[in-house]
């Protein structure tokens, strides 16, 4: 490749959405683009580097280990463009620039659309992506740099990113209306190791959040009758609803329901769990002026409490 040579930032993207997709007919329909479009990039891109960056099969597509060399470069990359766009945007005063953000599934679908649609409010060249996902995947990604912002359920083991808490939550145990603990006010603890329960998949801030509350008042979580791991809260929602078993779920997830009549929620005798949702961003890179904004309205309008 000749020194003189530079990469292209439209090349990039279609790139990173080929990887994160691994289709190339689905990477063209998130950039609006055609697939034969996205395939002659990437093409182009193969090209100009000389190697080939996607092993083609019938349904999917992986990255070859040039790919995997050039995924993090292409990530920095649009980072540092986007960054700049952003803060000369910042320097000229205009309310511009594009907030990734990564975010467990209460957060992402309980507090965010309304939180963001605030933040937006008086920003209208302020382009958004949230992205959904368990807590320990959101800041994975925030390490790898593919969200900047995280918004959390719980706060992980990793040195490079920084959390800072934010908003309450209560974690309510619910059964269905026909369930045998329907119209029952509380029950004993132990007596959570005699029901079928739904719970969250491992990585999710709900279950590492009920399982520690549950250790620290002595009772073995791996004598608990699990009938379903599932991968949402609104999966968990339904299959209660459904009679399939009882769940711990966050009281802002049900609280319609149990409003409702659809759920009722049964108290745990010494047991309440509450927690805190965290904004997590990496300590590797300088938050862009957009996302420090971000964080500093999230701080305004919920102070962190001591």
């Amino acid at each position: 490749m000749n020194d003189c040579q530079v990469l292209d930032c439209r090349q990039l993207k279609i790139f990173l959405a080929v990887w994160e997709q691994k289709n190339i007919s689905k990477a063209a329909k998130k950039l609006n683009l055609s697939q034969p479009t996205v395939s002659a990039h990437l093409k182009t891109l193969e090209d100009q580097l000389g190697v080939r960056l996607f092993d083609r099969t019938s349904r999917t597509v992986e990255p070859t280990v040039a790919a995997k060399v050039l995924y993090p470069h292409a990530r920095r990359i649009i980072r540092l463009n986007r960054t700049a766009l952003d803060e000369i945007a910042a320097l000229l005063g205009n309310s511009a620039g594009h907030l990734e953000v990564g975010a467990s599934n209460i957060p992402g679908q309980y507090l965010l659309p309304g939180l963001l649609a605030r933040f937006k409010a008086n920003r209208a060249g302020v382009k958004v992506s949230l992205k959904i996902a368990d807590t320990l995947e959101v800041t994975k990604q925030v390490d790898a740099g593919a969200v900047e912002i995280g918004f959390v359920g719980a706060r992980v083991e990793n040195r490079r990113l920084e959390f800072e808490e934010c908003f309450d939550d209560e974690l309510i145990f619910v059964v269905g209306n026909g369930h045998e603990l329907a119209g029952q006010e509380a029950i004993g603890l132990d007596e959570i190791l005699e029901q079928p329960l739904v719970i969250r998949e491992k990585g999710s801030g709900s279950r590492m959040t009920v399982e520690a509350a549950l250790r620290q008042k002595g009772l073995n979580v791996g004598k608990m009758k699990v009938l379903m791991e599932l991968g949402s809260t609104e999966a968990l929602r339904q299959a209660v609803k459904a009679g399939v078993g009882c769940a711990f779920i966050s009281r802002r997830a049900v609280a319609d329901d149990i409003a409702c009549g659809l759920l009722q929620e049964v108290k745990i005798e010494g047991l309440k769990i509450k927690r805190r949702f965290y904004l997590c961003w990496s300590l590797n890179r300088t938050l862009s002026p957009l996302a420090s904004a971000f964080v500093g309205f999230v701080s305004e309008i919920n102070p962190k409490k001591e």
